[in-house]
């Protein structure tokens, strides 16, 4: 039995039991009760927009409708009443007959029906309560997987960072090895070449000793030509003396590389371990997600805990956004006579409808309000969805600076850049992120990869244009040629 039978079936009951016998049946009538349907509705001092928001209304409310006017509800919640705009999309209907006369109305109930009136009232008073705390459970319970989907994002994120700085380590290291056994190439046969050379002046200085250097000397004609030889004879043997020392150099060089080659060996043995680990977790990681996933899109009242989640994270950035103090104006680069123009020509304001597309892909859900049929939800995109492939390109769309660059709980890896003037372009689901905050970002600039983390629907761009915190439907921006 649904929490809302078991209270109508408690009011009923309890009517029965206090409410005091009416001798005008005519003035029993049905009772309109509507469902708000989206956070925040509106309620107005009067029928329309004109008139002054007296209070709001979180989804999920319950209001009793005490009538109509001209296409607007007045209704009453918590002993105020007001208007709200008569839309399926924001309120639903539902009407609750009147107990039909009954054949003696102006007879006092039975002592005994009274008393079994009221101890079903009771009963169903507490089965009631006990609903309610069980759908309070089941709130939390929900609210806490999705929860643990961001964290698992954020988790898988990090497995996927893990993997790629270890596969850049690692080809960072095979380079190097790479070069040392080049080197060691080299060295082998510098050594060879210098060896056999060495063993020739070996027998020459062999020769020379047997012969005797005095006697060499000695055999000179001319006092010239005596100080002629000595000199020759002793830069012969300076130079095999050098020979020597560079065999000996080249030896101790040699020992060194190869060293260094076995160390990088070592390396990247722990490294491919490393690795190994890490994908592994990325692996399971990508699991849990999925998993998560699952759970949330199987059931309707977790993909309304999850609708409600990304709501929260939309308030969460413009709270952000607001937060955040504008930079200066920023001023496009002059271009030079050969370059082309920048994209829209001036300050981002002129660029509405000629800036470039962030990045290649097909629309899935576009800017403004929307029906979730699944979650039976209505709900307002920010921006645009752009469906593509993992690690796509994402280009800047104007000259800016990034003032955000990082986790985002809702909308994972993100990216925003402030094009002066109070205008932003968010870029979220990012897999990489190639500028910190702080950065100048030109026209065009790859500034990140397309990637799933915080997304439901997959490897996606999710793009914003917002102008003064508040967001603006980014179509208008794009150049549609």
């Amino acid at each position: 039995m649904t929490p809302l039978r078991l209270f109508m079936l408690a009011l009923v009951a309890l009517l029965l039991l206090a409410s005091p016998p009416r001798q005008d049946a005519a003035a029993e009538q049905a009772t309109e009760v509507g469902t708000i349907l989206v956070s925040n509705l509106n309620v107005r001092s009067g029928p329309g927009r004109s008139h002054r928001v007296v209070m709001r209304l979180p989804a999920e409310t319950r209001v009793r409708v005490l009538g109509r006017d001209s296409g607007w509800l007045k209704i009453e919640h918590g002993g105020r009443s007001g208007y709200i705009l008569h839309d399926e999309r924001y309120v639903r209907i539902a009407v609750i007959a009147a107990p039909a006369p009954a054949a003696d109305r102006t007879a006092a109930p039975d002592p005994e029906k009274r008393k079994a009136l009221r101890a079903k009232a009771d009963e169903l008073q507490k089965k009631l309560q006990a609903s309610a705390a069980r759908i309070g459970t089941m709130s939390d319970q929900e609210q806490a997987l999705v929860d643990a989907v961001d964290a698992a994002e954020k988790a898988l994120d990090d497995a996927r960072r893990q993997v790629r700085e270890t596969r850049t380590a690692l080809a960072a290291l095979e380079e190097k090895r790479a070069s040392a056994q080049q080197e060691q190439t080299a060295l082998q046969e510098a050594i060879r070449s210098g060896e056999a050379y060495a063993a020739q002046r070996l027998v020459a200085l062999y020769k020379l000793q047997q012969v005797g250097r005095a006697h060499l000397l000695a055999s000179a004609d001319s006092f010239f030509d005596f100080v002629d030889r000595k000199r020759s004879l002793e830069q012969i043997l300076d130079q095999d003396e050098a020979l020597l020392r560079q065999l000996n150099n080249d030896h101790a060089r040699l020992a060194a590389v190869v060293q260094q080659i076995q160390s990088a060996r070592a390396e990247q043995r722990a490294l491919n371990e490393a690795l190994d680990q890490r994908i592994a977790r990325l692996a399971a990681e990508q699991e849990n997600r999925s998993a998560l996933l699952r759970k949330v899109r199987g059931a309707k009242s977790l993909e309304q805990a999850a609708h409600k989640a990304l709501q929260q994270a939309t308030r969460d950035l413009d709270g952000a956004l607001a937060a955040l103090g504008p930079t200066p104006s920023v001023q496009r680069p002059a271009a030079r006579a050969t370059d082309q123009p920048a994209t829209g020509g001036g300050p981002f304001a002129q660029s509405k409808g000629l800036l470039n597309w962030p990045v290649r892909g097909k629309i899935i859900t576009f800017f403004g309000p929307y029906r979730d049929e699944k979650a039976d939800l209505v709900n307002f995109h920010s921006g645009i969805n752009i469906q593509a492939d993992r690690g796509e390109p994402i280009r800047a769309v104007a000259d800016g600076y990034a003032i955000y660059a990082s986790w985002f709980k809702g909308f994972g890896n993100m990216l925003i850049i402030d094009h002066g003037d109070h205008y932003y372009t968010v870029y979220a689901h990012l897999e990489e992120v190639f500028k910190v905050k702080g950065d100048r970002i030109e026209t065009g600039e790859v500034i990140a990869t397309v990637g799933d983390t915080g997304s439901l629907m997959g490897p996606a761009l999710h793009f914003q244009v917002r102008h003064h915190g508040k967001p603006v439907d980014p179509l208008e921006w794009m150049n549609k040629g």
